[in-house]
């Protein structure tokens, strides 16, 4: 159930990344700071309910392994996004084709979108089945 969850809130948090891409503001959240710690508050929720179904069923260290760097990375992002540091958007931002005043809220939101989208598809592929291995 919890995968689902964290899936269910994927939803709006799709919604606030695909709209600060296309450079028009989500509903209720707009584009900038507030869609952004919207956009963190949804994948922190996301993250909780994920990390917990996963290590449910592998333990603790390997959800960690992959999930904590990514999160990190996102919260960095976030920050940046916030605070106005260019260092790690403004490649995200040349690649959207965006300048201005909301150009490193909008990288921010982008960059946290596609580190949320590598955590749900590395917890989904995780739930797939595995072929069994043949003693040897």
């Amino acid at each position: 159930m919890k995968p689902i969850l964290a899936t269910l809130l994927g939803i709006p948090a799709a919604i606030i990344v695909v709209t600060a891409a296309n450079g028009s503001g989500a509903p209720l959240v707009g584009d900038g700071a507030v869609a952004l710690v919207a956009l963190w508050i949804l994948g922190s929720a996301m993250c909780a309910f994920g990390i917990s179904a996963m290590r449910e069923r592998f333990g603790f260290t390997r959800p960690n392994l992959l999930g904590m760097p990514l999160g990190i990375l996102a919260t960095a992002l976030v920050l940046s996004g916030l605070l106005g540091w260019p260092a790690l958007l403004s490649p995200i931002a040349d690649a959207l084709g965006v300048q201005g005043a909301d150009a490193l809220p909008r990288a921010a939101i982008v960059g946290v979108g596609l580190v949320m989208l590598a955590k749900w598809m590395i917890a989904w592929f995780s739930y797939l089945p595995r072929p069994s291995r043949a003693a040897s």
